[in-house]
């Protein structure tokens, strides 16, 4: 069923909880054809064998500032990497190995990234945003992703 979808008009999904409930979904539309892009896909469908599942947000840079940005997804590597675009909803992909990678999703307008842009979050970027709020972002748990397959 991957191999059928658009890739660079996949809608991937994640959803989000802490405090034991799932506090809502981020809808992100991958744009881009790129090999960071199929992993992040894959990623979220559990295809190359792991997943986001279960991962853990590990990450808020800049919180409270125009700069703010969630890094997440990451369950082997903990290391960040800065520098080259921006704006709001802009999502990011670093890919660490063939199953392996972290996201950067951006809740504000004004960080840089030298990671791989991949697409933009069509919705649910006030569950991210709710997330910053909490004093230990590393509390929030991805408890479902995948492909929105179209009809």
């Amino acid at each position: 069923m991957i191999k059928t979808l658009n890739p660079e008009s996949t809608i991937t999904f994640l959803d989000m909880a802490w405090e034991g409930l799932t506090r809502g979904r981020v809808y992100i539309r991958v744009s881009k054809d790129t090999t960071q892009a199929r992993q992040f896909v894959g990623l979220c469908t559990g295809q190359p064998g792991s997943s986001f599942l279960n991962t853990r947000l590990n990450r808020v840079l800049k919180k409270g500032g125009k700069e703010e940005c969630v890094f997440g997804g990451n369950y082997n590597f903990n290391d960040i990497v800065y520098g080259l675009y921006t704006g709001v909803g802009r999502v990011s992909f670093k890919s660490h190995s063939e199953k392996s990678g972290e996201f950067c999703i951006s809740t504000n307008s004004g960080y840089e990234y030298k990671y791989a842009y991949i697409g933009q979050v069509e919705s649910g970027l006030e569950v991210l945003k709710a997330a910053v709020q909490l004093r230990d972002i590393t509390q929030v748990t991805v408890v479902d992703c995948g492909v929105v397959v179209p009809l």
